[in-house]
């Protein structure tokens, strides 16, 4: 169990210097010296997640999670930035010393192995330190040539990575790091170290840890199966085991489920859950599914093109989303989105949809609107809402047109548009009806669940209480 902070990381993939150009005219190379841009993967990750907490990073594909992830594992250079555990700064810590555990999207178990070997293979090859001391068991002290030889290496990586990449504030993060590297290996060169020696967990350790893990995992009978005779899910929860056993701090899962089918995904969900309860490790799990985002975090990290967008607990990203993106990539089905004209009129807000249609909030019953909002000229914004907390009514409302109807058994979702040529909307209700495509309907709103974007900026304007001061109120 452990702490984490990430504090303003970067991880930047230098460009590429340009390789020979040949002219189409006249068929000579051309050295061009050129460089294609850097890329930055992930901008000024900030978050510290507490002992036990389940973090999920979810996001599109190329959204930096699984690089955020990466980098925390040790699997990436951290261009710039610091990243503790438990207080520690992991920047130059090696992968294996990081007392982290990770799952990977692929089970990666060996096929000619049981169940059995594969959850203890990375016992038998792991090493721990034990403290040598001499015959009066007192500590030895030594230089640790381990630690400088691991240094230099990095080191090397270093300057030659420096030496490729072009001025401005990623080199001058590389040129911190060196700096930091090189007064680390200046003092492991001088000053000696409590010394350690490395030997295997002896045979009764290891079967001991596999068996308590296949036991939380409810695998002991797969334990002598090898893996071409268990199901997606039961491979999955062999991989679980590798990574358990290793009673690590922090457990890292890189979309674990998704090539799972959709009825496994459901149940190896909730099994994940249950194991991180019954473990109380620190989980941060990577998906690009929003519905196991919603259904797993205890906060959910929600980010695009490698910048967080927000961070908080699944109810609050739903009810409270802080821009428009956050609105549209969590929930299902996705919330609704109108380009709109609000003005306020005394105590409603008048608001023209696409088509000419008007319809008037009250004021009180919504969510507390930026008041430059509240002027009495006319806005544009957009207004979003989701498919739920729509309704279809005899009179009021805005007319529309219904496109396409899919009853689901306990729902029914009509698709519906406002204007002929305009993108199709979706309305969940729970009672059954006659309405077919191509017959006109009336669709009411519930005005406390309305969202107000800007247009330009897509951030929220509303504030998490509900009303609105009106002609009247005290200012």
């Amino acid at each position: 169990m452990a702490e984490l902070s990430l504090r303003h990381i970067y991880k930047v993939y230098p460009g590429k210097a340009g390789a020979k150009a040949k002219s189409a005219k006249k068929g000579e190379e051309k050295d061009t010296d050129t460089r294609h841009g850097d890329y930055t993967a992930v901008r000024d990750f900030n978050m510290e997640i507490s002992d036990g907490e389940f973090i999920v990073f979810v996001g599109p594909s190329g959204c930096g999670k699984s690089t955020t992830l990466r980098m925390i594992a040790g699997l990436e250079q951290i261009s710039a930035g610091e990243l503790y555990i438990d207080g520690r700064l992991m920047n130059n810590v090696e992968p294996k010393d990081r007392d982290i555990a990770m799952v990977f999207q692929s089970y990666a178990l060996y096929p000619h192995m049981t169940a059995y070997q594969n959850i203890a293979f990375g016992l038998k090859m792991r090493r721990v330190p034990v403290p040598k001391t001499d015959n009066e068991g007192n500590p030895i002290y030594a230089i640790d040539k381990r630690k400088i030889r691991d240094i230099k290496r990095k080191l090397r990586d270093l300057n030659a990575e420096i030496a490729h990449t072009e001025e401005g504030e990623y080199s001058a993060s590389l040129l911190d790091q060196k700096t930091t590297l090189e007064a680390e290996l200046e003092h492991y060169q001088t000053t000696p170290v409590p010394a350690y020696r490395y030997q295997h967990l002896s045979a009764a350790e290891i079967d001991d840890k596999v068996k308590r893990a296949a036991m939380i995992l409810g695998i002991e009978e797969l334990l002598d199966s090898k893996p071409a005779e268990m199901s997606g899910g039961q491979r999955q929860r062999i991989a679980l085991g590798r990574a358990i056993v290793r009673q690590p701090k922090v457990m890292l899962l890189d979309e674990p489920l998704s090539n799972l089918d959709a009825k496994l995904r459901t149940a190896m969900r909730a099994e994940i859950v249950k194991i991180h309860q019954r473990l109380g490790t620190t989980f941060i799990y990577v998906t690009h599914d929003q519905v196991e985002a919603m259904t797993m975090g205890t906060r959910i990290v929600v980010m695009k093109l490698g910048v967080i967008q927000q961070i908080d607990t699944p109810t609050n990203l739903f009810d409270y989303p802080v821009n428009k993106f956050v609105a549209g990539f969590i929930g299902t089905p996705q919330m609704n989105f109108f380009d709109v004209t609000v003005r306020r009129v005394g105590d409603k807000l008048e608001t023209v949809f696409p088509g000419g249609s008007e319809m008037q909030f009250d004021l009180k019953k919504m969510r507390t609107i930026d008041p430059s909002y509240l002027d009495g000229e006319a806005h544009e914004v957009t207004l979003g809402i989701r498919a739920e907390n729509m309704r279809v009514v005899s009179k009021g409302g805005i007319p529309a047109t219904l496109s396409l109807k899919e009853v689901l058994g306990n729902t029914t979702q009509l698709f519906f548009r406002l204007t002929d040529d305009g993108e199709d909307s979706i309305l969940c209700v729970s009672e059954r009806n006659d309405l077919r495509p191509g017959e006109g309907l009336r669709v009411a709103f519930s005005e406390a669940h309305i969202h107000l974007f800007d247009s330009e900026t897509e951030c929220a304007l509303m504030e998490r209480t509900i009303g609105n001061p009106v002609d009247g109120d005290a200012q």
